[in-house]
């Protein structure tokens, strides 16, 4: 079973990995080169900080070592090298003998094919160098990083307000781009204040935040600076928002009850916004609120990958909705695991208050993945791990995009079935939630973010982003 290394040697390789290339970076385009290759069946990287999807990072090459079975080879790639491709490392999985490398104007660059039971003292074989003719291939170098600027961003700016602040850092980061200068300000009376630090006249705009717990005050926040943005001559703004508050009044349930989610919509229109991003919505009819270009991403392909490098038997896995209005989130997820469904009948006697009645499908000795968009109170989920619990479920999982976690839900949560709780930080989880449990784990979407600025910076299908997980 044939497996890919790359490897960073030291601080300079890591900040020579993040140079821009192609709409990414190096390490990026390294790690598309390798998913190229059919063979291939898990990609490492060694020496790099960051999670990037459906690549496993580890510390050493001898701690990936420990875990690869003697059979097949493994590519040892350094990703400074962006003119070798997925053609050409499969020439050196297909070069018989212990091992090879790749050369070139008679120079060994750091890219090798070694056999798994060799790997250990890989150092020390004598390699069949393999020539890559009629191509010229050097290595990255601090110059080469400093003369290399993504154009596609020479006029974004990307903005974070007070709720989603530690996310901005990690897209522009990603991105390698400096985040935008806004500072918020509060009167004494309460009043909302936006400045930004820097000139955004003719720039493409997108700014981050989340209308979450305070909701009104996050909310104001945001138009208040959607307006500056547009009284400043911006030139595109992009509305990114992780969690969109009030979707859940998507409707009148009863009669005399308001439409908030298109009051929200109409309000970001008049602010000055000309796009919103925003993630699993509550229901994605929502979109028809707007009448500009809504991109509605869905967590669901990460959460998968993440189930994926579980090592769950797959076999005895049930997908889980908490309720009918779920279903098509759950049958996507199954569809990624390759597991069959369930579906819980629930009702609501009142707001935050959830029973679940009976199960459709089954889930008897079987390990089950609830999936939801929201948990508020985590009543519903509760109550689907209780019922999950009596109809012989063994472990319980539960994923959410969106963790609120109101009204001590993390205490609950962690006194329930539920074995463990994978959100993601569209809401940066408080540290009293993560204090109060030990079953909540958060995944970033800080990567898809700075995917999705990149395609719709340079014009390409935003569906793209999702290929990043198989």
């Amino acid at each position: 079973m044939n497996n890919a290394i790359i490897f960073i040697k030291d601080e300079r390789e890591k900040k020579l990995s993040n140079a821009p290339y192609l709409g990414g970076n190096l390490l990026l385009h390294a790690v598309n080169e390798l998913r190229k290759i059919e063979d291939i069946d898990k990609i490492y990287v060694v020496g790099y900080d960051s999670e990037i999807p459906g690549v496993i990072r580890k510390d050493t090459i001898m701690d990936v070592v420990r875990e690869l079975s003697p059979e097949g080879k493994t590519l040892l790639v350094s990703p400074l090298y962006p003119e070798i491709n997925g053609d050409d490392y499969q020439k050196l999985l297909n070069k018989e003998g212990d091992g090879a490398v790749i050369t070139c104007e008679n120079e060994v660059c750091d890219s090798f094919a070694v056999r798994n039971d060799k790997l250990s003292d890989f150092e020390s074989i004598e390699y069949v160098p393999v020539e890559i003719k009629h191509k010229k291939v050097r290595r990255y170098t601090e110059e080469d990083a400093q003369n290399l600027k993504e154009s596609s961003l020479d006029d974004v700016v990307v903005f974070g307000l007070s709720a989603s602040k530690e996310i901005v850092e990690e897209v522009c980061n990603y991105l390698n781009i400096t985040p935008g200068k806004a500072d918020v300000k509060h009167f004494a009376d309460g009043e909302t204040l936006v400045e930004l630090g820097e000139s955004v006249r003719g720039k493409r705009c997108y700014v981050i935040q989340s209308t979450c717990k305070p909701v009104n005050e996050n909310l104001m926040e945001l138009l208040i600076c959607l307006d500056a943005m547009r009284r400043s001559s911006a030139a595109e703004i992009t509305c990114i928002i992780p969690y969109f508050g009030y979707a859940r009044q998507d409707r009148k349930a009863m009669p005399r009850q308001p439409i908030t989610a298109r009051l929200v919509a109409d309000m970001l229109e008049a602010a000055g916004a000309n796009r919103v991003v925003t993630f699993d919505l509550h229901a994605a009819q929502i979109q028809g609120f707007f009448s500009f270009p809504v991109d509605d991403l869905t967590t669901v392909p990460m959460m998968g990958e993440y189930f994926k490098r579980k090592n769950l038997d797959l076999n005895d896995v049930v997908v889980v909705s908490p309720d009918h209005g779920g279903v098509k989130r759950a049958r996507n997820m199954a569809e990624i695991l390759g597991c069959p469904i369930a579906i819980i009948d629930k009702r609501r006697p009142q707001a935050n208050v959830a029973e679940a009645c009976n199960i459709i499908g089954d889930v008897e000795n079987k390990d089950t993945v609830i999936v939801d968009d929201i948990c508020d109170t985590g009543g519903s989920l509760i109550a689907a791990s209780n019922i999950l619990k009596e109809k012989g479920a063994r472990d319980i999982y539960v994923c959410v995009s969106h963790g609120l976690f109101s009204n001590n839900a993390a205490i609950r949560i962690q006194d329930s079935p539920i074995k463990e709780v994978v959100v993601t930080n569209t809401i940066i989880p408080r540290d009293d939630d993560l204090k109060n449990t030990n079953k909540i784990t958060t995944l970033s979407i800080g990567w898809m973010l700075s995917k999705l600025i990149l395609a719709v910076s340079c014009h390409t299908p935003v569906s793209e982003v999702y290929a990043l997980y198989k």
